[in-house]
């Protein structure tokens, strides 16, 4: 029975993992990425549209890439700020305005929820 439950549990934990690093991914398709830091101003571009409303609040994603012991290096997303939308430049870009935390060029911008 002991080995069974050990034969049943390694796909699962195999399952939850990938299902976990899934869900912390960057979405290319409604992802945005800062493109011009100016202070507190940013500009944020997607690649698709519809963009975010002016007033929307955004969080700014710092990235960052860890490698477990020996295994392939994997990218990691960490909160560095949030913004919020002002005003909508063109057709793929918004200005934002960052009401915390600090952010950089190609930072990934992601709507809070």
């Amino acid at each position: 029975m002991k080995s069974f439950t050990a034969c049943l549990s390694l796909p699962l934990l195999l399952a939850g993992l990938t299902i976990g690093r899934i869900a912390y991914a960057t979405d290319s398709y409604t992802d945005g990425w800062v493109g011009h830091v100016d202070g507190p101003r940013l500009d944020v571009c997607y690649r698709v549209t519809p963009l975010p409303a002016v007033g929307a609040r955004l969080e700014v994603l710092r990235t960052s890439f860890v490698v477990p012991n020996k295994g392939q290096p994997r990218q990691q997303f960490a909160v560095a700020g949030y913004a919020t939308v002002t005003s909508i430049i063109d057709a793929h870009c918004v200005r934002a305005e960052l009401t915390q935390g600090t952010a950089k060029r190609t930072d990934h911008a992601r709507r809070a929820d």
